[in-house]
């Protein structure tokens, strides 16, 4: 399924089914980027990650290690599974603003590019909507996971 929802700009109102989707840290401390407006904007809570107010966490960094990036993979693929599986299921009738853009650095220290590969590795839930540029690289994953498919 491809990216049929996008937008631009940075995020700081949604509409009333909006909800905030960002990278969180383990121990929920929303101190900066997408985070930080999660908790200033939309209902995050320090200590609290996954789903709150009008937000979303992923655990995408552990504060403790030493080594970044320091969640793996497959546990970020994990939760966005998880994530997919609550936007088609629990919450169709809201739209899941992914808040990773095509440009720029992640505080988790995986690329733009690794992070578009993670978000491609389902099918994509048609509530969710992502950054215009980040649409791009998560389209270009998916065509290759397709590929590799057939």
């Amino acid at each position: 399924m491809s990216c049929n929802k996008t937008y631009t700009g940075f995020i700081t109102e949604l509409p009333d089914n909006g909800i905030f989707v960002y990278g969180a840290n383990t121990d929920g401390i929303h101190g900066a980027g997408a985070a930080k407006t999660a908790r200033q904007y939309f209902g995050a809570l320090y200590g609290k990650v996954g789903f709150c107010g009008k937000s979303y966490g992923i655990v995408t960094k552990d504060l403790k290690a030493k080594n970044h990036p320091s969640v793996s993979r497959e546990e970020i693929v994990r939760q966005i599974g998880e994530l997919y599986q609550f936007a088609r299921l629990s919450k169709p009738d809201y739209e899941f603003y992914i808040a990773y853009s095509g440009t720029g650095q992640n505080l988790n220290h995986y690329t733009n590019e690794e992070m578009a590969e993670m978000f491609s590795a389902f099918d994509i839930p048609t509530n969710i909507v992502f950054e215009q540029d980040f649409a791009r690289l998560v389209e270009e994953k998916n065509v290759a996971r397709r590929f590799e498919l057939s």
